[in-house]
């Protein structure tokens, strides 16, 4: 025990810490969490690095925090990047994001309040502080002063109320009401001065914060005066770089914000981003290895092992939740309506062979959940599910059913799926399921309209096929998988499935502070997943992207955003 540490601690306790800070501090003190947690957990609480150093050198549990000088970087140069397109028809406006060429091709140049690591700590992006009321109802912001808009409007607290408004209207087809329904309304955006903001909740949320963070992709921060529709035609956020061209279904261009507020630290080291969209991944891996691009955003090991056997390419892993789901709807009337139905196909599918041959093993088994093993919450007792086709037969007769039955599975032509398709489709014929595949490209599999409950699901595949598989993206916290995917009325519930008991332990794991309670109640869902399973998750993959050896400063991000501001060449 450092006394000098724990001195400054008592003064801070005393003076400045809330029973959330409190609370965080005597878990670490008890040893109920190690170093790397509690540096996770302060972060979301706000906690500054000095005081997280001081705390931890107080317990005696690492030397204060401290940085280190960044390495000399190399000025110049324009980077070229393949990602997969967005649908065409689609526009930018950033609330209306839902798949990875929505997320890529505006996360270039957007910028959020926080910014979530591969850790799953938070950094400051254009917040620089923020504190919880008592129980977590209550959360205020200070914001960064001195940043403009690259059409030169000044960034306050006016642009914050304005987007966060934005982004929880549900009348505004927003896409971010997968993080924010049941947690924000648009009221509870309050403006307290020019640079202070406050969110009054609808509901106790101890992680709120990462809801504010890169993870939440949708909310990249616009002017107040922002028009729906003008995204692409204006620059007009605060990033390192400014969306100079979009050519939909082709590419975008991007050059240097020269008012960017990291400037001061010399961290926009290139000159531009050069975006090539590609729909193929054979077409992608090609043009790396032929040096016709330097970063592909993301490469799958079934589909680009010449990328990783290759001396002339470097890989960036990040591990983190991102999987594929495959919802199957119980509000149809077919036989996916019997739960017994629905665990029997879940038990024909051999995880650790799918992982194997998918990902080399790089990839962590699913248990038909959102809660990943590299979540502190996941309880990680609770039994993994296994091929068991003597039970699956079983329930199948159980059902009804015990010659099987003829259903489509309705995908996308994207990464490893089409190969996760092929085996679930091989995997359920032992038990009698014809399944048919219907294979549509990215575009046509989320075009339509895709509102969301209440306004009903729209006429987009993804969200109304009896079978389908879904590419999701990786989050800090499960929250969002949790309130989109699965609780009642959720956003993104393709699965169309509702039970009160699974809506009750999420709403007490939102609200819960103390990472034991966050287990109890994740132990609760599990549970009730692996009895309904309205969804199969086979696995949680790490997510990689692939460069030439020139590319420097480069980090692999799960969520899958492509983040250039420190990126540059040897």
């Amino acid at each position: 025990m450092n006394r000098d540490e724990m001195r400054k601690l008592d003064e801070f306790r005393r003076d400045e810490a809330g029973p959330l800070e409190n609370d965080l501090f005597d878990e670490l003190g008890s040893g109920q969490m190690d170093r790397q947690e509690f540096v996770r957990r302060a972060s979301v609480l706000g906690l500054s690095m000095s005081m997280i150093g001081t705390a931890l050198g107080a317990f005696g549990a690492g030397p204060a925090l401290g940085g280190t000088a960044a390495p000399a970087v190399r000025i110049g140069g324009r980077i070229r990047v393949g990602i997969i397109p967005p649908p065409v028809a689609a526009g930018l406006d950033p609330h209306l994001y839902n798949n990875v060429g929505d997320l890529q091709t505006g996360g270039i140049n957007g910028e959020f309040l926080t910014r979530a690591t591969p850790t799953l700590t938070l950094l400051p992006e254009l917040a620089t502080s923020w504190r919880p009321n008592a129980n977590a109802t209550v959360w205020t912001y200070k914001l960064r002063q001195g940043v403009r808009f690259q059409d030169g409007q000044a960034f306050n607290a006016d642009s914050v109320v304005a987007t966060y408004r934005r982004l929880t209207d549900p009348k505004s087809g927003s896409q971010a009401l997968s993080a924010f329904k049941g947690v924000l309304s648009p009221a509870g955006v309050r403006k307290i001065d020019n640079f202070t903001v406050q969110f009054r909740l609808d509901a106790p949320t101890a992680s709120f914060p990462y809801l504010t963070s890169s993870t939440t992709y949708q909310s990249i921060l616009l002017p107040a005066n922002y028009q729906i529709g003008s995204y692409e035609k204006t620059p007009q956020t605060t990033g390192a770089f400014r969306l100079s061209s979009y050519n939909p279904g082709v590419g975008a261009k991007y050059d240097r914000n020269p008012t960017w507020w990291g400037n001061r630290s010399g961290r926009s080291p290139l000159d531009g981003v050069d975006v090539t969209y590609y729909s193929d991944d054979a077409a992608v891996v090609s043009a790396l290895l032929g040096n016709q691009i330097d970063l592909v955003g993301q490469v799958n090991f079934a589909t680009g092992r010449a990328l990783f056997t290759s001396p002339n390419v470097q890989i960036f892993n990040a591990r983190g939740s991102t999987h594929r789901q495959v919802p199957m709807r119980v509000d149809a009337k077919n036989p996916l309506k019997d739960a017994r139905v629905r665990q029997a196909i879940a038990l024909t599918l051999d995880r650790p062979a799918i992982i194997k041959t998918l990902f080399n093993n790089l990839a962590d088994l699913g248990n038909d959940s959102p809660f990943a093993p590299v979540y502190p919450s996941t309880d990680r007792r609770v039994p993994q599910r296994r091929k068991n086709l003597a039970l699956a037969k079983r329930l199948m007769a159980q059902a009804g059913f015990p010659r099987g039955f003829r259903v489509t599975l309705t995908t996308q032509r994207l990464g490893e799926i089409p190969q996760l398709a092929q085996i679930i489709q091989r995997s359920v014929r032992a038990i009698g399921i014809d399944m048919r595949l219907n294979i549509l490209t990215p575009t046509a599999y989320f075009a339509g309209k895709q509102e969301g409950p209440p306004l009903g699901w729209g006429t987009t595949p993804w969200l109304n096929a009896p079978v389908s598989i879904t590419n999701w993206g990786h989050r800090a916290v499960p929250n969002v998988l949790i309130t989109s995917a699965f609780r009642s009325k959720g956003i993104w519930n393709a699965a169309h499935w509702s039970n009160r008991q699974f809506d009750t332990a999420a709403r007490n794991f939102l609200g819960a502070i103390a990472l034991s309670d966050q287990r109890r109640y994740e132990r609760q869902m599990q549970q009730i997943l692996l009895a309904e399973t309205p969804l199969l998750n086979p696995y949680f993959y790490n997510y990689l992207g692939a460069g030439t050896k020139r590319v420097r400063g480069y980090k692999a991000d799960a969520q899958a955003t492509i983040y250039l501001s420190r990126t540059s060449f040897a």
